[in-house]
């Protein structure tokens, strides 16, 4: 018999195999039933699409259930400048300070054939006063189905900056989990299904901040599928 671990490698795998000729049947763009006015996605090569109106691709598409997909080869090549990792993803593309109001909501889940099983599926992301790249201040990741938050400490622009990890749900598997996160009054706040997880003052972030969604695998083996049947900016 099959361990748990190959078991759930087998099956994401399968799934994989699906999901990746449902654009090719159902051809529908995320646009058509998702606000994408304000966002844009970067793709493997690295691509960045800016005008998401009637786009789709198999990276990036809506499936029967009017669910917008991504998904991923982990293995493919082709990072943005500074990342080990490909991924294809949305960018929101106001940037605003920590103690201004923003929050971003969304329902989504994973099937990850992922060696080692992580993908990020929402971000707070930094980023300069002269538009350069700073760290991300939040990062939302399904890892070997918990669903976990790793949230920086400090404004040190650096790779290996010191962040707290914190379990926001165990055994999530594959099921939808609503998050909510809300930045207001210098304090950052997540929920999880309705219940705050998370509290933490932001007065020590320097940076501008911007939202990301979608699918970034922290692996190069595997494929990523990530789902989400509701995103939206607040």
């Amino acid at each position: 018999m099959p361990s748990r671990r190959s078991a759930r490698f087998l099956t994401a795998a399968f799934a994989g195999a699906v999901l990746l000729g449902e654009p090719r049947v159902f051809a529908q763009a995320p646009s058509t039933a998702f606000d994408l006015s304000e966002w844009k996605i970067t793709l493997p090569g690295p691509k960045e699409i800016k005008d998401l109106e009637g786009y789709s691709s198999d990276y990036f598409y809506l499936n029967a259930e009017k669910e917008m997909c991504f998904q991923l080869d982990a293995s493919e090549k082709g990072t943005t400048p500074n990342a080990k990792y490909v991924r294809s993803e949305l960018r929101h593309l106001p940037n605003w300070r920590a103690d201004e109001s923003r929050a971003l909501s969304a329902e989504v889940r994973a099937v990850s054939s992922l060696d080692p099983d992580k993908v990020t599926v929402m971000q707070i992301h930094g980023i300069t006063e002269d538009k350069k790249d700073a760290p991300p201040l939040l990062r939302i990741a399904l890892q070997d189905g918990d669903l976990w938050a790793l949230l920086k400490t400090t404004s040190r622009n650096e790779k290996n900056a010191p962040e707290e990890k914190i379990l926001l749900r165990g055994e999530l598997g594959e099921s939808f989990v609503k998050i909510d996160v809300r930045v207001e009054g210098g304090e950052l706040s997540i929920a999880v299904d309705g219940e705050e997880k998370v509290r933490r003052n932001l007065g020590f972030w320097k940076f501008l901040s911007y939202f990301k969604a979608g699918c970034y695998p922290q692996a190069t083996e595997g494929v990523a599928h990530v789902v989400f049947r509701h995103l939206a900016v607040h």
